[in-house]
């Protein structure tokens, strides 16, 4: 099938894709909002580096406990009405983080931001396995996934420039808003598909015994832990490592979304021509390479183009991570059994942001931390190796 070809069958169901690409738009706005304006809400509230951390520490804690509720949901509701609800959810939440007055209160939002968000991405996953056949799933959701690099890009900038003119406060606020309001939109636009049906309880407890689930479950643990590490503390990183100002942190870190935008359909591409398991295994090696690369590298133009290769490698994983799932244990419970892979990624990103507060509060020191997250990607290069995956 040739490239023009595959995007005239993509393009099949416009309203679906557009729906799935304005919710995890949203959801990325939400999940980051608040991360490049760390700096003032850091100072005005007093954080330590280990506090800062744990505001993403405590959203992945309420997006882990809703990972497996919000898949079963999908499977037995559909995703339509769950990823919409989501998204209002999740938008309320930030809105509440723009009142917070300290560490207690901005933590128990994110936590719900967290809770509440956690019913979009598993939810995509089980509507793209409804409406796709399997040759196509991986491009299906990397266009999808351009969605979330958008909204990367976009609060990348938004949400500082609102900083600048009313307060960090009222940028976080105002984002809320709108995300509530684009709901309704979302719901509008989507449906389920036609494949959809009834969760086996049988095809997930025979999932749950094979060894490539859990291979799988730990590749992910790696996968979205260093993900949200890079997004916690690489602006911080970038500014008091390699001194760079507001605009050009800024400049680095649309990069590193830019770069994501692009990878997620192309690592979608190449998952559908060569497989999931190839294209996992390279990319974590790579990345290992590249998060190494930001200890060695001096600071200037060599340190934008690594940034701009993480967000590549990061993000070209993410569509094989999940559609290996309905290739490996059928589709009618893509849903369910996304839900616990993204329950272990989850952990990742609760626990791999904190552990480097924590490492930089003890060592006053990045490098220590950078080592762990090089050291994670090689095993989890080797892990990936071990699963056994037929074509079909």
């Amino acid at each position: 099938m040739s490239s023009s070809d595959r995007l005239r069958s993509l393009l099949r169901h416009p309203l679906v894709l557009l729906g799935g690409f304005l919710a995890l738009t949203v959801l990325g706005i939400m999940n980051s909002a608040y991360s490049y304006v760390l700096t003032s809400i850091k100072g005005e509230l007093s954080l330590s580096y280990t506090e800062s951390g744990a505001l993403m520490s405590a959203y992945f804690v309420g997006y882990t406990i809703g990972q497996i509720p919000w898949g079963l949901l999908a499977d037995r509701y559909g995703s339509r009405r769950i990823m919409a609800l989501s998204i209002a959810g999740v938008s309320a939440a930030t809105v509440l983080f723009g009142f917070g007055s300290d560490f207690t209160s901005l933590a128990l939002s994110r936590f719900l931001a967290g809770l509440l968000g956690a019913g979009v991405f598993v939810p995509s996953v089980r509507l793209i396995a409804g409406w796709y056949e399997s040759r196509e799933r991986g491009t299906a959701l990397g266009l999808l996934n351009i969605g979330g690099s958008i909204g990367l890009i976009i609060v990348t900038w938004v949400s500082p420039l609102l900083a600048l003119v009313y307060g960090w406060r009222a940028s976080i606020i105002i984002q809320g808003i709108a995300g509530v309001a684009s709901a309704a939109l979302i719901y509008l636009c989507l449906k389920d598909g036609a494949k959809s049906s009834g969760v086996s309880r049988r095809a997930v407890f025979i999932a749950l015994r094979a060894r490539s689930f859990w291979v799988l479950a730990v590749a992910q643990f790696i996968r979205l832990g260093s993900y949200y590490t890079f997004l916690a503390w690489l602006p911080l990183m970038l500014k008091e490592e390699f001194g760079f100002g507001v605009l050009l942190v800024g400049t680095a870190m649309s990069l590193f979304n830019l770069a994501g935008m692009v990878s997620n359909p192309a690592g979608g591409v190449l998952t559908d021509i060569v497989g999931e398991k190839r294209v996992l295994r390279g990319s974590f090696l790579l990345l290992a390479v590249n998060i190494f690369a930001f200890k060695v590298l001096p600071s200037g133009g060599l340190i934008l183009v690594a940034t701009f290769m993480l967000g590549w490698l990061i993000n070209f994983v993410r569509s094989p991570a999940f559609t290996i799932i309905p290739r490996l244990f059928g589709t009618e419970t893509a849903g369910s059994l996304s839900g616990v892979h993204n329950t272990f990624a989850s952990l990742g990103a609760l626990a791999l942001p904190l552990l480097l507060g924590v490492v930089k509060d003890t060592t006053t020191s990045y490098d220590l931390g950078w080592f762990i997250l090089s050291t994670l990607m090689l095993i989890g290069t080797a892990l990936i190796s071990l699963i056994r995956i037929t074509r079909n």
